[in-house]
């Protein structure tokens, strides 16, 4: 099978995340399950670990692709699925093999095992150090004064109504007469501190008001809600473990906690270039992803140890990098086994839950109470001082509600006191439901919010206002790739990290080195003339424009060089290449499957009518648009396309072929075709005799199929086929059966 290198080079590049993935879940099980002591269990906890990670992955990732589908956060679909696999439901029934379920509950305070609680606490330290690295710093710190004030204001009246809830819950359902510093009310009041800022980034994103006045105001709010919250997080647990409840004691707490964010915090910021000095050292992207993660790990051990939590170094070392030119190189190449432990960590999160407990009127209230108050706190506390911030109802409100939802810091807060026996499974499942709801809520309302036609702003003011300058090149051709890809070369020669944001149609890289920030746009824009203009749009600041202009120029140098020396090639020259495609010793027949997956038993035609290339390649379409595979009203500008494919160079290769083929806007998967014109036409080949086989082939422009490579493995199997006889075919179906049954291939070229 033909193959190009770049399919080898995202094999071997995916082949290494998915080892290293499944070699730190290996090393990790191994610690824990080797830890007890207990070397006769070993064999059967890991049995049991590897079922339930199977049955989790599978359960997380369904439960996300169904709510994702009905529109409503996979988040949610993951903790849902957790719910109903968990100890508490589906988990508990006896299984072939697994007398006690294949989740039973662990132990009467904790319903999971060690084991899965380690995976979930790996996942949270993943999830905030990729908080961090996703937090921009800069606009952070310039529109950090109303974030902050903003903020502060909704963490101090939701940890006000949090805490409320804490003590009414505790005097009518617990016969305690809870106070405001005990440990329970607390643990709720931080949970209502939270904000989930994927959410609503999300939700921005979409709308595209991320630079808007309300978006930045609401990211940095929430920023400054997940850094103080994580705060107040490690002073609640520093007052648990050190069984004191004094105002002396929290201050000592508070002091040390914030003392230690701001030392590790100002340390990682002036020593972030080192440290991604360091990383680089290293060289290949996967391996400095992995040294990051390992920092992070070590400094999350510090923090822990240090009488705080384990995330707050995550998040650091997440902020910390945020700032250099590694962050995006490291989101991207985290993402695998980000997929892998986040769906973990929230299915984790919902097998916690108890159902009967969430089934009981009292949660339920109390849980319908809870979210009330979580609501008002953010909406109230963020709307007040947003009205004296240079913003009018309308803006306020979308600030307030895009504060609503809790999400994922809320959910570790909770399982944090769950696992240190501070809350017990009522008040835990009070704060899934708040958590749930919450995130469940927000994204209709922020919609239809910013779906009013009014500014947020009472002086019209945006908030952002980056100085950045437009390069732009228009090339009337289809070189773009070419092109595209000399770029990325180049500035990866220059010692810029290069990110591909590219999704659907959009094609779009960012180029990273230092404090270096350029972005590449690549749009096409349908011409009168019915052809495509693609248009380089790069964005840079003034001082980057001459770099930008002489990187482009080099491409287009280097493009003008291969343009010649493809010009310099002789007729005898393409011979021979076009020879060695067709000289192949594959005995394996492999490529058969090609045709199955591809021809359309109909999409054959056994004798085509036409007398010349133009008219042939017409009537090679119309097979196409005849088996519903092309659209009729596209009809020509595709044909146009293939006319001007065939004016640079002829499709007629040897032995009676022909391969018309092109990308194209105007199809949406890789669509193939077959006529046969047995008398044959001059169709400019390069063995100069007519062809008489005719294969079209049409492929996405944004497709990563490699419509060459499809092409290449027809030409294997074709050079085992006896062409005559199949030229001699009297129907479609015999062609078809000539094509992918094996044992029609002639004996002769074996």
């Amino acid at each position: 099978m033909v193959i190009d290198e770049n399919y080898f080079s995202d094999v071997k590049y995916h082949f290494k995340k998915i080892f290293l993935t499944i070699l730190m879940v290996l090393c990790l099980s191994s610690f824990l399950l080797a830890s007890d002591g207990i070397q006769s269990n070993i064999t059967e906890k890991m049995t049991l670990l590897i079922f339930q990670l199977s049955i989790i992955i599978f359960a997380a990732w369904l439960g996300g692709y169904i709510f994702k589908k009905i529109k409503i956060p996979s988040v949610l679909g993951e903790i849902f699925s957790g719910i109903f696999i968990g100890p508490y439901c589906l988990g508990k029934l006896p299984f072939l093999g697994f007398p006690s379920g294949l989740f039973p509950v662990a132990s009467a305070t904790f319903p999971i095992s060690p084991e899965l609680y380690a995976f979930g606490t790996l996942a949270s330290i993943i999830l905030l150090f990729m908080s961090g690295l996703e937090t921009d710093l800069k606009t952070f710190l310039r529109y950090s004064f109303a974030g902050t004030i903003i903020g502060v204001s909704g963490i101090i009246l939701s940890f006000i109504l949090g805490d409320f809830v804490g003590i009414i819950f505790g005097r009518v359902f617990l016969n305690i007469n809870y106070k405001f510093s005990d440990i329970m009310p607390l643990f709720l009041g931080a949970t209502c501190t939270a904000t989930s800022v994927g959410i609503t980034a999300r939700i921005l994103s979409e709308k595209k008001k991320m630079d808007s006045p309300e978006g930045v105001t609401t990211i940095a709010a929430a920023v400054v809600d997940d850094v103080i919250g994580i705060i107040i997080l490690a002073i609640i647990i520093g007052i648990a473990k050190s069984g004191h409840i004094e105002w002396k004691q929290v201050s000592f707490i508070g002091l040390k906690a914030v003392g230690i964010w701001i030392l590790f915090t100002a340390l990682g910021l002036i020593f972030a270039p080192k440290i991604a000095k360091f990383l680089k050292f290293f060289k290949d992207k996967t391996s400095i992803t992995i040294m990051s993660l390992v920092l992070t790990m070590l400094l999350s051990g510090i923090f822990e140890k240090s009488g705080l939590a384990m995330i707050i170094g995550a998040y650091i070392m997440g902020l910390s990098l945020s700032k250099t030119d590694l962050s995006l190189t490291i989101q991207e190449n985290l993402t695998s086994l980000e997929k892998f432990f986040i769906p973990i960590f929230f299915c984790i999160m919902g097998m916690m839950v108890d159902i009967s407990q969430m089934a009981s009127l009292h949660i339920l209230m109390f849980g319908g109470f809870y979210l009330l108050f979580a609501v008002l706190g953010k909406v109230i506390g963020c709307m007040s001082p947003a009205f004296f911030l240079n913003f009018n109802f309308i803006g306020a409100l979308r600030i307030g509600v895009g504060m609503i939802p809790r999400g994922e810091v809320a959910l570790i807060v909770v399982s944090i006191g769950l696992a240190n026996g501070i809350l017990n499974q009522e008040v835990f499942s009070i704060a899934i439901i708040m958590t749930f709801l919450t995130t469940l809520i927000t994204p209709p309302i922020l919609l239809k919010l910013f779906d009013i036609e009014k500014i947020g702003n009472k002086k019209n003011k945006e908030i952002l206002n980056v100085k950045k300058i437009e390069i732009i090149y228009q090339f009337p051709n289809h070189e773009e790739e070419y092109i595209t890809f000399k770029v990325l070369e180049e500035f990866e020669k220059e010692g810029y990290f290069v990110h591909n944001l590219s999704s659907g149609n959009l094609k779009l890289y960012r180029f990273f080195k230092d404090e270096y920030n350029i972005s590449l746009k690549i749009v096409s824009t349908e011409l009168e003339n019915e052809k495509f203009n693609y248009s380089f749009m790069f964005e840079c600041q003034e001082k980057d424009k001459a770099f930008v202009n002489t990187i482009f120029y080099e491409v287009i140098a280097d493009l003008e060089r291969f343009t010649q020396n493809l010009k310099s090639l002789t007729n005898k020259d393409k011979e021979e290449i076009v020879e060695q495609i067709f000289n192949s010793d594959d005995k394996d027949f492999c490529h058969i499957n090609i045709m199955k997956n591809f021809l359309l038993p109909n999409a054959i035609s056994i004798d085509l009518k036409s007398e010349n290339k133009q008219e042939i390649l017409a009537e090679l379409l119309d097979i196409l648009i005849d088996t519903n595979q092309v659209q009729k009203e596209n009809r020509k500008e595709i044909l146009d396309e293939l006319i001007e494919r065939e004016k640079i160079m002829s499709t007629g290769m040897q032995k009676n072929l022909a391969f018309p083929h092109i990308r194209t806007n105007y199809v949406k998967k890789l669509v193939f075709g077959i006529g046969i014109k047995k008398a044959g036409i001059d169709f400019k080949s390069l063995d100069n005799i007519p062809s008489k086989v005719f294969i079209i082939t049409l492929a996405p422009n944004d497709s990563h199929t490699s419509y060459l490579n499809f092409i290449a493995e027809t030409t294997k199997l074709l050079a085992h086929i006896d062409i005559d006889n199949l030229i001699n075919s009297k129907t479609k179906k015999e062609v078809y059966e000539k094509l992918v049954n094996p044992i029609y291939i002639s004996k002769n070229n074996i």
